[in-house]
């Protein structure tokens, strides 16, 4: 049998325990309302539970004019001249002109001002030979579709670039940076 001391030490004790857990539920919900910035030394992308996607907030160290050399029958075409790669470059600050054959090639290359120019691993031989003869020089980028070890060894060692048809659009912006870079270093040596 319960005597009444002990349904009053019970009814204290449970007392007791709401009393101490109210603290702590209004520090939950006052922490849980709270869509305060963090602090991160002036990132003013930075809030809690927030962010902001890689390719919106990517912007080229160095802008360049590409062209995009990609015949519909090519095996890397299909992911060169794909919209959201364009768009992504784009959005980085890069000019892009997309063109499909010989002729245009050659127009896009004549007009000078071109910085870089995107194609097909297949096609790169033909179309270094190409840029070297144009005005502004454009560096050459080749792009592999599901090379072999040796095949992605031999065109990394003789264009300086890896860049894959699978590969995202944050690596095409960070190779496309890398040749600006190279570009401008090279003509500071050749000013110098």
């Amino acid at each position: 049998m319960i005597c009444a001391a002990d349904r009053r030490q019970r009814a204290s004790a449970k007392g007791g325990l709401v009393r101490a857990f109210i603290p702590i539920l209004a520090f939950g919900a006052v922490f849980l309302q709270a869509q305060n910035p963090a602090q991160a030394c002036g990132d003013k992308f930075l809030l809690v539970g927030r962010g902001v996607a890689y390719r919106r907030a990517y912007a080229a160290v160095y802008p360049a004019s590409i062209v995009v050399f990609a015949e519909p029958q090519r095996t890397a075409a299909k992911a060169i001249r794909d919209p959201k790669l364009q768009t992504d470059l784009k959005m980085a600050g890069h000019r892009v002109l997309v063109v499909e054959n010989d002729a245009a090639l050659a127009r896009a290359l004549e007009s000078g001002g071109v910085d870089l120019l995107l194609t097909d691993a297949a096609d790169a031989d033909r179309t270094s030979k190409q840029a070297m003869t144009s005005p502004s020089k454009p560096t050459v980028l080749p792009v592999m579709y599901e090379p072999t070890k040796a095949e992605a060894k031999e065109i990394e060692s003789r264009y300086q670039c890896r860049l894959m048809s699978s590969d995202r659009a944050d690596r095409y912006l960070v190779a496309i940076d890398n040749a600006m870079k190279n570009r401008i270093d090279q003509g500071k040596k050749r000013g110098s």
